[in-house]
């Protein structure tokens, strides 16, 4: 008898306790401020990157157009002098000193030097505090880069995500998992709060929780003409199943409703070239090592196993494989397809293409 043909397959993790390690990393070299062993919270700052130099070029004989050799006595600001931001460092008469040419510092910072047509700007970059996020222990430090946090806790991971980081105490915006999300849901009390909504969210809700200063939004499904709204926002928002009207799966909704009024971060990276899938976290304990918690174990595609319909005419269904048959099926269009049988929540069975199957759990 022919082996069945199972691929690997794209696997969502709900999980009410396990055991997670996140690395916590700084954009550009700094200082790590714990060291490994110490305990922190959410918003403990991890490490850090002082204020930083930007020097940049400015071509200031063109911008006022004038002679190399007579810009010198335009200059109201010399090398090695401070200025604040948008302050005039060089103005010139123009039309018979009715009118000036002027030119402002885009940010605060030194003049580094004049040399030639072009003048030297060390500009001065805002510091940059990393925070932990994830409430637990740091287990390993790498030098001027950051650290790696172990947490104990309940995860939740989206099929889609972007805004940012946030972390405030969720909160249940609507009651089931298949109601829109609407600005009338919104009011000051949202303030540093995350959200559970349902199946959507339209654009005046997005735009009020922006407003409100919601800590972030989780969501069963997005409208992708909205994708790009959420990163303008900066509105940290995780989607569960995708994009359109989808409503939350029953797993998801009923684990994150059990935590309402919990601390939890919503990790949801606006970087499309990161590789990390976007998150819910809520944390249990206060350190990350726990004997009632494992690490994340590997779903595998076998009889038993809880798998979600991601694509067809089922498309949401949560399930079990209750067979993998050892040949492949064909389809109502013609098709002929290696798959699996699901018995549903709903208690009934179907055949389906494993291209339309992940794993949750």
């Amino acid at each position: 008898m022919a082996d069945a043909i199972i691929p690997t397959l794209a696997q969502t993790r709900v999980v009410k306790m396990a055991r997670i390690r996140r690395e916590r990393l700084l954009p550009t070299r700094g200082a790590v401020m714990v060291t490994a062993g110490s305990r922190v919270g959410a918003l403990d700052i991890v490490a850090k990157v002082g204020t930083a130099g930007n020097l940049r070029p400015v071509p200031l004989a063109r911008y006022l157009r004038t002679r190399e050799t007579a810009l010198e006595k335009y200059l109201l600001k010399q090398p090695g002098e401070d200025f604040a931001e948008r302050e005039i460092l060089a103005s010139k008469p123009e039309s018979f000193g009715m009118l000036r040419r002027i030119y402002r510092a885009p940010k605060a910072g030194r003049i580094a030097a004049m040399r030639g047509a072009w003048l030297a700007l060390d500009l001065l970059d805002a510091p940059l505090e990393l925070r932990a996020l994830y409430r637990g222990a740091v287990i390993n430090v790498m030098a001027r880069q950051g650290v790696v946090i172990e947490a104990t806790g309940a995860l939740v991971q989206g099929a889609w995500g972007a805004g940012g980081e946030g972390y405030g105490v969720l909160r249940k915006i609507v009651e089931t998992p298949d109601a829109s999300l609407t600005e009338e849901h919104i009011d000051v009390t949202v303030r540093g709060t995350v959200l559970l909504a349902g199946s959507s969210v339209n654009e005046a809700a997005l735009r009020r929780a922006a407003q409100e200063h919601a800590a972030g939004l989780i969501v069963g499904g997005l409208s992708p003409q909205l994708r790009h709204l959420v990163a303008e926002l900066a509105l940290p928002t995780l989607v569960t199943e995708g994009f359109g009207e989808r409503p939350m799966s029953a797993p998801i909704f009923d684990l994150l409703t059990a935590h309402i009024g919990e601390e939890t971060v919503v990790n949801a990276p606006t970087d499309s070239f990161s590789t990390m899938r976007p998150e819910a976290f809520i944390p249990i304990l206060a350190t990350g090592g726990s004997s009632e918690a494992a690490p994340l174990p590997t779903l595998v595609a076998q009889v038993n196993a809880n798998v979600r319909v991601v694509g067809g005419a089922r498309l949401g269904a949560i399930g079990k494989i209750a067979e993998i048959p050892t040949l492949p099926r064909t389809l109502e269009s013609g098709v002929t397809v290696w798959g699996a049988e699901l018995i549903t929540t709903a208690g009934e069975r179907e055949f389906v293409p494993w291209e339309n199957l992940e794993l949750i759990g």
